[in-house]
C-alpha cells in the first residue's frame, strides 16, 4: 500500500488520462496556486481605431481596455472510497478463482484502481463545470457534507461562480422554430450568430452541437449539397484523438470563416442516481479553442501529526483507520475554469420558446446597462425577509438561480446578497 503524497500524485499522473472535451480543447490547465484562492484575469477585445496626427506631434495616447482581475475561492471536490479486509480476501475483478494470490498481493492493485475510478469522477466534474460556463455563464456548486444529503440533494452549502454582470447575454434565442426551417433559414441563422461575434471582436471556430442538432443539418440533403459535403476536410482534427461520445462533422464555411462542426453526445450519473447530459438536448454553441483556462488552488490535510499543503490538479491520500480495520482511498481537486473574455461564445437552444425580432437582439446585445428595470433591495431590506419563497423569488429577479427551500432562511439571504453585492456593487 502507497501512503506518501508525493509519490501518489507521480502515480496519478502515470496513468491514462481521461479526455475531456469541453475542459482540454476550451478550458486547458492553468496555473496551480499555493492558496485556496486562485486569481482569474478576463479582458474584452478592443476594437479601437488608431488616430491620424500631425508630423509635429509624436502621437495620440488612447486608453488602455483594461481588465478585471479577481480572486476566487476555489470549490472543493473529495471522493473517498475504502478498502477493506473482506474486499482484499475476495478475489479481484477478472481474477481466476484458482489463483495463489494473498490479500496483500491485491492491496495496491484495489487502491489503484480506486484512485483512477475517483480521477474520472473529478474530471467529470471538471467538464460539467465546463459546459455549465457555456450554457448559463456560471457554475453552481453545492458543497454536502454526507453521500445521503448528496443523494436528496439537500442540506448544501451553495456557491457559485458567476463570468457575466446583470444578464447573460451569450444565449441566443430564435425567432423561429429552427426544426421547421428551411435550410437557407438554417444557414442565415448561422451567418447571424457568427456575425454578432465578430462584433464582439471574436473568431469562432467551431460549432458543438447536441445530436439531435446534428441530425437536422446531417440529414438535410440541400444542407450537404450546399457545402458540397465531397470536399470536407477535417483538418487538424483527429477523430482518433476525440473522446467517445465526441464525433467531428467535418468543416463548413460560415462567411469567410472556416468552423469545424462537432457533435457532442455526453453523459454522467449524477449524485442523485439519475444518467443526464453534459449538454441540454438542442444545444448549438459557437465557440474557440483556448478560450479560457482552468487554475487550481491548494488542498491542506493532516499528516504525521501536522498540517500539510499540496498544489497539483488531483491530490490523492491515503489514511489507515486501525479501529475501524479498513484503508480510505481519497482524492482532493480544487478547480476554477473560467473564460478570458466574458462575450467570446454564443450559445442556442432549439428547443426553447421562439420569441420576437426585438426580444432577440435585445437578449444578445452586450452594450446596454445590465438587468435595467430590477426594483433593486437595500441589504437591510433583504435580511428583513421572513419567508424563504421571497428571498428565492426577489434572487431570481436580479438574475440569481439555483436558491431552493432545502436551504436555510439565513443561507438564502447570504447567498443573495453575495450575489447582489458582487454583481452590482450594492
Amino acid at each position: 500500500m502507497i501512503t506518501d503524497t508525493h509519490v501518489l500524485i507521480r502515480t496519478i499522473k502515470k496513468m491514462y488520462p481521461v479526455v475531456t472535451f469541453f475542459k482540454d480543447r476550451y478550458f486547458p490547465d492553468g496555473k496551480i496556486f499555493y492558496s485556496q484562492h486562485v486569481l482569474i484575469e478576463m479582458k474584452k477585445k478592443g476594437r479601437k481605431v488608431a488616430p491620424f496626427v500631425v508630423p509635429v506631434v509624436d502621437g495620440i495616447p488612447m486608453e488602455d481596455e483594461g481588465y478585471r482581475a479577481k480572486e476566487l475561492d476555489a470549490p472543493y471536490i473529495a471522493p473517498k472510497m475504502k478498502i477493506t479486509a473482506d474486499d482484499l480476501e475476495r478475489k479481484a475483478f477478472g481474477e481466476s478463482p484458482e489463483t495463489n494470490r494473498t490479500p496483500a498481493d491485491r492491496e495496491n492493485e484495489i487502491q489503484a484502481e480506486h484512485m483512477d475510478d475517483m480521477r474520472d469522477a473529478i474530471y467529470r466534474r471538471m467538464e460539467l463545470m465546463c459546459t455549465q460556463i457555456i450554457t448559463t455563464g456560471r457554475v453552481l456548486m453545492k458543497h454536502f457534507a454526507t453521500a445521503e444529503d448528496a443523494a436528496k440533494d439537500e442540506k448544501y452549502d451553495l456557491k457559485y461562480f458567476q463570468y457575466y454582470d446583470g444578464e447573460f447575454k451569450n444565449k441566443y434565442p430564435f425567432t423561429k422554430d429552427f426544426k421547421t426551417m428551411t435550410t437557407q433559414e438554417k444557414i442565415l441563422e448561422l451567418y447571424r450568430i457568427a456575425a454578432i461575434l465578430r462584433k464582439r471582436g471574436v473568431r469562432a471556430t467551431d460549432i458543438v452541437m447536441t445530436s439531435d442538432v446534428s441530425m437536422l443539418f446531417m440529414t438535410d440533403k440541400d444542407f450537404l449539397e450546399f457545402y458540397n459535403k465531397k470536399s470536407v476536410d477535417t483538418g487538424e482534427i483527429k477523430q482518433k484523438e476525440l473522446p467517445n461520445g465526441v464525433a467531428c462533422n467535418g468543416t463548413i464555411n460560415i462567411n469567410g470563416v472556416v468552423m469545424t462542426m462537432f457533435t457532442y453526445d455526453c453523459e454522467y450519473e449524477d449524485l442523485d442516481g439519475e444518467i443526464k447530459e453534459f449538454l441540454p438536448t438542442g444545444t448549438i454553441a459557437f465557440l474557440h479553442p483556448n478560450m479560457g483556462e482552468t487554475l487550481y488552488a491548494q488542498v491542506t490535510f493532516v499528516k504525521n501529526g501536522g498540517f500539510h499543503s499540496y498544489a497539483d490538479k488531483v491530490v490523492p491520500r491515503v489514511v489507515a483507520d486501525e479501529k475501524n480495520n479498513l484503508m480510505e482511498v481519497q482524492e482532493f481537486s480544487r478547480p476554477v475554469p473560467y473564460p478570458f473574455d466574458t462575450d467570446s461564445w454564443i450559445v442556442a437552444n432549439i428547443n426553447d420558446p421562439v420569441v420576437d425580432k426585438s426580444t432577440q437582439d435585445n437578449a444578445v446585445d452586450t452594450n446596454e446597462d445590465p438587468a435595467s428595470g430590477v426594483d433593486m433591495k437595500t441589504e437591510q431590506e433583504i435580511n428583513a425577509m421572513t419567508k424563504k419563497a421571497e428571498v428565492i423569488a426577489y434572487a431570481k429577479s436580479i438574475g440569481l438561480d439555483g436558491l431552493t427551500e432545502a436551504q436555510t432562511l439565513s443561507e438564502l439571504k447570504e447567498a443573495t446578497i453575495t450575489y447582489q453585492r458582487e454583481t452590482y456593487g450594492e
